[in-house]
């Protein structure tokens, strides 16, 4: 009788460690560098000519001062002046660090949207709409953003989940 409480409550305990150990797991992958990320995403983005710029780590820095914040960075953008569309992969130390990220990341197109509003409503209002409706998402310890149509950042957040899902 001792030993079969000896084994269900082994068998429990197992159990609940089993529960809260992948409880505490991320869904997504950290495999991918931020390039490779970027590199594939930027393909879901249509731009003019399909050529994109990227920022430099000095652009980055600032962009995103807060260093402590992520360990890798890579913001692309349309290299057509008429085009608003960018694309931003962060990754972040842990995913604590990624929920201060994708905040930094959601006032960063705060800013983005005031600085480049009126420009854009006099020299090019038809990417009004991009910039109105860019978004971050957070994956694991990915912040991804872009400004883009709706399609293309549905086509982009969809392609971030594929790609990064265990």
């Amino acid at each position: 009788m001792m030993r079969k409480r000896f084994i269900l409550f082994t068998s429990c305990l197992c159990t609940l460690v089993g529960i809260f150990t992948s409880c505490s797991q991320s869904k997504y992958s950290d495999a991918l560098s931020c390039s490779e990320l970027s590199s594939a995403l930027s393909r879901e983005i249509s731009v003019p000519e399909g050529e994109f710029s990227q920022y430099t780590q000095e652009e980055l820095n600032f962009l995103f001062p807060n260093r402590s914040a992520y360990t890798e960075a890579c913001i692309i953008y349309s290299a057509d002046a008429t085009d608003v569309a960018e694309l931003g992969v962060l990754r972040a130390a842990d995913e604590e660090s990624a929920k201060t990220l994708y905040e930094e990341a959601k006032s960063y197109i705060k800013n983005l949207q005031e600085q480049k509003q009126e420009f854009l409503r006099n020299y090019a209002p038809s990417e009004l709409q991009k910039l109105n409706s860019a978004q971050a998402h957070r994956y694991g310890v990915y912040v991804i953003f872009t400004v883009s149509d709706s399609n293309d950042q549905s086509n982009v957040f969809e392609k971030a989940k594929t790609l990064l899902s265990k």
